[in-house]
């Protein structure tokens, strides 16, 4: 089977290009074809270099891009993704008479709303982001199902490492000795314009920090885009009210790295798919999406940060100094931490394992083509009868 996987983006990476290499990977290890339809960059360099098929365009004209791809290529299933992608992904899908299917990642419909017809399935990352279709009159619900971000448990694992260790992990990071009473805080994000609404709550957190003189609070900043520059100015006042550096930026962070800074953190801030990644490294997490924040996942809270994407579906509703409230509550109670990341490690193997989600794409695309073989030839007869009839 050979899947063309078209995704379109504005920043170079984030979470949303570590779900299609999630889906990509899926593909080839099950020995299928899969070719990728993204914008050059450091994306198409890792999907390369990890043996997935690349085609390169910058999307400024999807209809002629999908005429040259369906000239040149032959697939047996599309899964696209939202906006430009989609529109490419459709007309591919159309001249060469196959199946394609769409993940829709957060509050838009992308027009599903007209022609949610044309796609076999429509994958959804949380049952809120399900809702928001549901309530905008989509249509053929039975095709909408729930398909999330999941965890790759082999890369974000639980290792148990002694004080001793973290400190000579965190010796390679940060520039300012760490002391003995500091507490480790990891923020993950991609800083672009769509995560004004996190940035803002870190920000406001940062001047509660400075306010209260905690000078022992270390923060890690993993990710990039074109709002950090925001942040590193906060940082900036932070340090220098606390005539300490209490702020240190890494930019981007491979996954391997990523679960070695976790494995460093006492806790992690962070949206979505990061803050999934996350509990899988046995960390305690606050949650903050770009539509709402979550706060402290726990067994009290975890249904709310699942139905939502952890912060991808919501209404914005944060009220000043809750971040910093709820790292204080839990940030100097290591039985507190412990369980936390207990708690969140159980949920991911029990949820969100990469493993089970993966089976699961790979039989969806199986029913998919064997049911369009099947289905679509007669539909496709039954309307060109009704046109006929003029009805």
């Amino acid at each position: 089977m050979h899947i063309l996987i078209p995704v379109y983006f504005m920043a170079p990476l984030g979470g949303l290009h570590s779900h299609v290499y999630a889906q990509a990977r899926a593909i080839v290890n099950e020995g299928w074809r899969c070719t990728i339809l993204c914008k050059p960059g450091p994306f198409a360099q890792q999907c390369r270099s990890n043996d997935i098929e690349v085609i390169e365009d910058d999307f400024s004209s999807p209809f002629a891009s999908a005429d040259r791809i369906a000239e040149t290529y032959d697939f047996d299933l599309i899964h696209t993704h939202p906006f430009a992608s989609r529109e490419i992904g459709q007309r591919i899908a159309k001249i060469l008479d196959i199946p394609i299917v769409l993940t829709i990642h957060g509050k838009y419909t992308d027009s599903l709303e007209d022609d949610c017809e044309d796609f076999s399935r429509i994958y959804c990352v949380s049952l809120g982001v399900r809702d928001h279709l549901v309530k905008k009159r989509v249509e053929n619900l039975h095709k909408i199902l729930v398909y999330p971000n999941a965890v790759n448990t082999d890369i974000f694992y639980c290792d148990h490492i002694s004080q001793e260790d973290k400190v000579g992990l965190l010796r390679d990071l940060i520039s300012s000795p760490i002391r003995k009473d500091d507490r480790i805080i990891v923020f993950t994000c991609r800083m672009g314009p769509d995560k004004k609404f996190i940035i803002k709550c870190v920000i406001d957190a940062w001047k509660d920090q400075g306010k209260k003189g905690l000078d022992s609070w270390q923060w890690i900043v993993a990710g990039d885009g074109s709002e950090r520059d925001e942040l590193i100015s906060a940082a900036n006042t932070l340090n220098k009210n606390l005539d300490r550096q209490c702020i240190t930026f890494l930019g981007w962070q491979s996954e391997d790295k990523l679960n070695t800074l976790y494995q460093s953190a006492d806790l992690v801030i962070a949206p979505g798919r990061s803050a999934l990644d996350c509990m899988g490294s046995n960390k305690p997490v606050i949650a903050i999406g770009s539509k709402g924040y979550i706060g402290i996942i726990d067994e009290e809270n975890w249904y709310r940060g699942a139905y939502s994407n952890f912060g991808g579906v919501g209404e914005k509703d944060y009220i000043s100094g809750r971040l910093f409230q709820d790292i204080n509550t839990i940030i100097n109670d290591d039985e507190r931490l412990a369980a936390l990341g207990r708690f969140g490690r159980k949920q991911i193997l029990s949820f969100y394992n990469q493993k089970y989600w993966d089976n699961f794409l790979l039989n969806q695309y199986r029913e998919v083509v064997t049911l369009h073989k099947k289905v679509i030839p007669h539909l496709s007869q039954s309307k060109k009868d009704l046109i006929s009839l003029d009805i």
